[in-house]
């Protein structure tokens, strides 16, 4: 399922607040990796929200860490 790159999506990300972003994608201001595709900047995988996240359980996706991933399909 293809997810939105909209501002109502954007604001119901919760990327920002994931334990696995970081000061790089705070710079970029990257979010929404389900809709957008995988992180440009480097990190280190220290927990996943996207279980948590409205967006995943509005569109009744199955996977986690968008950011490293992908967008979904």
């Amino acid at each position: 399922m293809k997810i939105t790159n909209s501002p109502e999506n954007l604001a119901k990300c919760l990327c920002p607040s994931c334990p696995s972003a970081n000061a790089c994608m705070s710079e970029k201001a990257e979010a929404l990796f389900c809709a957008r595709g995988k992180a440009t900047c480097q990190f280190e995988k220290k927990g996943c929200i996207c279980g948590a996240c409205p967006i995943v359980k509005e569109n009744h996706l199955e996977r986690g860490y968008f950011c490293d991933a992908g967008a979904a399909e």
